[in-house]
């Protein structure tokens, strides 16, 4: 339980003066006037009502969680080296409170209505040592580095632990299309345009301007492993219902997934975005063997006669394409 100490500090969080910020996906008091008129609560800063339901929620209690952080930086991204600055600072800090970092990498938004920059997952050994640390004062001279590098983010606890991380994906059954600027909009793609039935672009399809971008994107090109996080918000209890429709077609041995060399690595159960519009009922991610893998996916004759039941199970989603720069594939501590 949380001692009395804590108890009122999550109290005072709804004065300016006594506000503290879990920030980053880790942790940031920030006291100072200044700071503040550089946050926005539920883009920057989270929100404080859910940060406290999240810290008492018995569910949660006492369980390791790993909390996403989705992230886009100032300036079209120039402000990824201020934000690093604190990523530094926070590397540091982290083990000495029995957290790690359990996935890093850069990132581009595929399906969405933000483009972010980056993603990173932080296991934390439960909400009551995460609040802790929002409330260490040791670090409240930090977090002006990071708000100078952070124009908003996704900041999402979902439960812990991969899905079979260390079951490689089958071979690829099927040959993959070369994608380009060229053909990667006029080619009929469940996950492009409204090339199918409920699609609604830049919604839950990209838009023209994001598929070409993605397709012209250099980092991550190529031959590259590519880790696609899904964030999914159904359309109720018929939207989850029309979703598995199209989770049984793309999963198993001889699903669509397999045919393209993919797997899925995460399947998790989001709690409420602490910053963020959405709140989300899963992430998930899949691991493609390289863009041109997803891209043919989507293009594909089974895929497009089950992208409906996608489109039309969803309310909210994102899709982000992310490049591996660290994965820790170590079962999660203490569960």
């Amino acid at each position: 339980s949380l001692s009395h100490h804590q108890l009122g500090a999550m109290a005072a969080l709804r004065s300016p003066a006594g506000r503290a910020a879990v920030l980053g996906g880790h942790v940031v008091a920030l006291p100072t006037a200044a700071n503040e008129e550089m946050g926005v609560p539920g883009k920057t800063l989270p929100k404080i009502d859910v940060l406290q339901a999240f810290v008492l929620d018995q569910e949660w209690a006492g369980k390791p969680f790993w909390m996403l952080n989705v992230l886009k930086f100032r300036n079209g991204g120039a402000g990824k080296a201020r934000y690093q600055e604190y990523g530094k600072i926070m590397e540091q800090f982290l083990p000495s409170v029995g957290a790690r970092v359990v996935f890093q990498g850069y990132a581009r938004t595929v399906i969405g209505q933000i483009d972010y920059h980056m993603v990173a997952i932080v296991e934390y050994p439960s909400p009551k040592v995460f609040m802790e640390m929002a409330m260490d004062p040791s670090f409240a001279s930090k977090g002006k580095i990071r708000l100078e590098g952070l124009e908003e983010q996704y900041l999402i606890p979902v439960r812990a632990g991969w899905f079979n991380i260390d079951r490689a994906a089958a071979p690829p059954s099927r040959t993959f299309t070369s994608f380009s600027a060229a053909n990667a909009w006029s080619t009929p793609n469940g996950m492009v345009g409204a090339a199918v039935p409920g699609a609604r672009v830049g919604e839950t399809s990209s838009s023209r301007a994001q598929v070409e971008a993605f397709v012209q994107d250099d980092t991550i090109g190529g031959t590259n492993v590519l880790w696609h996080l899904n964030l999914l918000r159904f359309a109720g209890a018929e939207g989850k219902q029309s979703y598995d429709k199209y989770t049984k077609a793309m999963g198993g041995k001889s699903g669509v997934l397999s045919q393209f060399g993919a797997r899925s690595t995460l399947a998790a159960d989001c709690y409420r975005s602490l910053m963020g519009y959405f709140d989300f009922d899963q992430a998930i991610i899949a691991e493609y063997p390289c863009r041109d893998s997803f891209m043919s996916m989507g293009a594909y004759s089974e895929y497009l006669e089950v992208a409906p039941f996608r489109h039309r199970g969803l309310e909210a989603t994102y899709i982000v394409s992310c490049l591996p720069a660290l994965v820790d594939k170590r079962p999660t501590r203490g569960a």
